[in-house]
């Protein structure tokens, strides 16, 4: 079920998991990305309330890179926002080749599991859409 879609990103909910996946569809300038984010969140919260494992899905394969405000906001404000306050236990990023657009998504796992491991947050980082749902299922 499609839940938010727009120019960037196509958002869909699979309840049989459950897991709200996001899929970016094409490089988003910052402060768009940074508020689409924004939007899926409250999704999230809305949705948590029926599905209480939610987990959380981004494919950025096409999101290309992200410009240096982002990536500090990733981790001043966003990681704060989605595993503290909305409480996202189980978390996958399916990443595409390109190493420097991918590079800040990384560094988001990796800050992320340290700052949040006490939460029992669980994070990893995927090739393809089908090894990261084989991982969701097993949480």
């Amino acid at each position: 079920m499609i839940i938010l879609e727009n120019d960037y990103v196509v958002c869909e909910l699979d309840a049989s998991l459950p897991v709200l996946k996001h899929k970016w569809k094409e490089p988003a300038p910052g402060e768009v990305f940074r508020r689409t984010l924004m939007e899926l969140l409250e999704k999230y919260r809305d949705l948590q309330k029926k599905y209480p494992r939610l987990a959380w899905l981004a494919d950025t394969q096409l999101l290309g890179e992200v410009d240096y405000e982002t990536e500090q906001w990733f981790t001043s404000v966003w990681d704060d926002m989605l595993f503290h306050q909305a409480k996202v236990k189980y978390h996958a990023v399916i990443l595409g080749e390109d190493l420097f657009a991918e590079y800040p998504m990384e560094k988001f796992k990796m800050d992320a599991e340290k700052k949040f491991v006490q939460d029992g947050v669980q994070l990893a980082v995927f090739t393809d859409e089908a090894d990261a749902y084989d991982w969701i299922r097993t949480r």
